[in-house]
């Protein structure tokens, strides 16, 4: 686990998660590889620049996703879906290509888990992924992804 601290802050970042690329306000999301298919949720540094979140409008199981790509400061991909805090309302984007397997429904319900535990019971989406090998080398390491945090 790595651990950033920023002002009186400190953010989680898991060793065995892939990362997408980021920009202060686009991607931090993370990427779990198991058993050939991708659990996909917000990172904590993502959660906490939200603040508490109150709303998660997701799509269906069966739909297709597109992968994050980032170009500067902005994206030309398809948001996935929308979260929603008391502070702000932001896109959420898939760091795979794939298609959504599963929705995590607790997070309907309570959509405060995402801040409660990012990298566990507050996970969004289980995809099965279209382009795995080749995506995977696209995305950042836990490494990667702390050093991208300390610029912000």
């Amino acid at each position: 686990m790595v651990k950033i601290k920023k002002g009186k802050d400190v953010y989680d970042v898991p060793d065995e998660l892939l990362y997408a690329e980021s920009k202060k306000a686009i991607g931090h999301v993370w990427a779990g590889i198991e058993n050939k298919k991708v659990r996909i949720g917000i990172t904590d540094y993502g959660q906490k620049q939200l603040k508490e979140i109150v709303f998660v409008d997701l799509p269906e199981a069966g739909t297709t996703v597109e992968m994050l790509k980032v170009e500067g400061e902005a994206t030309e991909s398809q948001p996935i879906g929308t979260v929603e805090s008391q502070k702000t309302l932001i896109e959420l984007y898939s760091p795979l290509s794939g298609t959504i397997e599963q929705i995590n429904s607790s997070i309907v319900d309570n959509p405060n888990l995402i801040n409660q535990d990012p990298y566990g019971d507050g996970w969004i989406l289980l995809i099965a992924p279209s382009r795995l090998e080749n995506e995977k080398a696209l995305l950042w390491s836990a490494e990667q992804y702390a050093q991208a945090l300390q610029e912000f």
